[in-house]
């Protein structure tokens, strides 16, 4: 069987019928609710679909007759009962947990086809049966149908719901290991930020905001708050959230004041007065503070990374990575290169040990003195860690 690590996919669930419109003025069409639309029985249908082998499977369907050209959005529906009574998304909402999922919406489309990839079911079988690895059957029932709408203010909300008729097959699923999404960070870059050379290398140029610890992110997104606290200059910075793309940006509507913009082309670099500030991210709500702070952090000449990869050697250097003359030796970011033939256990410190950073939490994680050490798994990462709050992220290479 195949092990796949999947995000965790939480989709669009149940949509709430409306009554149907009555006849608009003004020229606008009459909007009628279709009673019906069907899904199409694939020809191979009756044959077994071994998901592990297969790259997708295709389904077509009769566009629901809305009275109009409508642009509907059309939602596939995967169960392992044909019940179709509770979302994954309801019952995961649901904190009694007393509901229990018997179907998954995946990604909407358009027109009257689309091709699902086969890990897709997988997965979405995976979240229904939730199968322990050696415990996956050689074949499983699986039940589709369809469910279209009408999409307002861009896909915030869908009106006029309907579902098709329900079509049924046999699959030879395999073991998918689900995730959550990782949480969704963004990256500081710009003349005060790390060798101040606005590139795009995690550790080098860019570094990498914290996720806020206990904080619940969106498991299908990774949508929630961030945060950075550091010591900042004139010399301006930006944030983006891609290393290698300015696509979607922070800037600010005027260098003489700290006002965050975003996705604007002609915003300008933060210039702050030299000092210490908490940057805080909502990824969800698109909002982004910056705060002056009345602090004074331990600087450290050097910081050291340890772990069963090196003997729990305290004497392992890390590299400083905010270096650029103005930062008048504030460096409080950290970075390392570990290339792992084997898990170890991670921990970051101090000569004697004191302090030492350690969470359960990777790859990112907030770590605090004398805390947990750091499960990683073989690999090779940029390691970058900030001494002021703990903060530390694994990037993969």
């Amino acid at each position: 069987m195949k092990k796949y690590i999947a995000s965790f996919m939480i989709l669009l669930g149940g949509l709430g019928c409306l009554s149907s419109c009555s006849d608009d003025r003004d020229s606008n069409p009459t909007i009628q609710t279709p009673t019906t639309f069907v899904l199409n029985t694939p020809a191979y249908a009756t044959s077994l679909i071994d998901l592990s082998h297969s790259q997708t499977v295709e389904f077509t369907w009769s566009q629901a007759d809305y009275g109009y050209t409508a642009v509907a959005a059309y939602f596939l529906e995967v169960s392992a009962t044909g019940q179709f009574t509770t979302s994954l998304a309801e019952a995961d909402a649901d904190e009694t947990g007393a509901k229990v999922a018997d179907y998954v919406t995946l990604d909407a489309v358009e027109g009257g086809s689309a091709a699902y990839l086969s890990e897709n079911l997988d997965k979405a079988l995976m979240q229904l049966c939730k199968w322990e690895e050696n415990a996956v059957p050689a074949s499983q029932d699986l039940y589709v149908r369809m469910r279209s709408a009408i999409s307002v203010n861009n896909g915030a909300s869908y009106v006029y719901p309907i579902v098709s008729n329900v079509v049924k097959m046999t699959v030879a699923p395999y073991y998918m290991e689900l995730k959550n999404a990782a949480p969704e960070l963004w990256y500081l870059i710009g003349g005060c930020i790390a060798d101040g050379k606005w590139g795009s290398t995690i550790g080098t140029s860019i570094i990498p905001m914290s996720i806020v610890k206990d904080f619940e992110y969106d498991k299908k997104t990774g949508k929630g708050e961030t945060v950075f606290t550091g010591y900042f200059n004139e010399d301006g910075f930006k944030l983006k959230k891609t290393p290698d793309s300015w696509d979607d940006q922070w800037g600010s509507t005027s260098e003489t004041a700290l006002d965050p913009v975003m996705n604007d082309g002609g915003s300008k670099n933060f210039k702050p007065a030299a000092g210490y500030y908490t940057l805080k991210m909502d990824t969800k709500e698109n909002t982004l503070t910056i705060t002056k702070e009345d602090i004074t952090p331990t600087v450290y000449d050097k910081m050291y990374i340890a772990g069963d990869f090196n003997g729990w050697d305290d004497k392992t250097e890390m590299t400083p990575v905010n270096v650029t003359d103005n930062m008048n030796g504030h460096n409080h970011v950290w970075m390392y290169t570990l290339e792992l033939t084997e898990k170890s256990g991670v921990k970051f410190l101090q000569p004697g040990w004191s302090p030492n950073w350690g969470s359960k939490e990777f790859p990112y994680g907030v770590g605090t003195d004398g805390g947990d050490n750091i499960e990683v798994p073989a690999g090779k990462y940029t390691v970058v860690f900030n001494d002021i709050d703990g903060s530390y992220s694994f990037t993969e290479l």
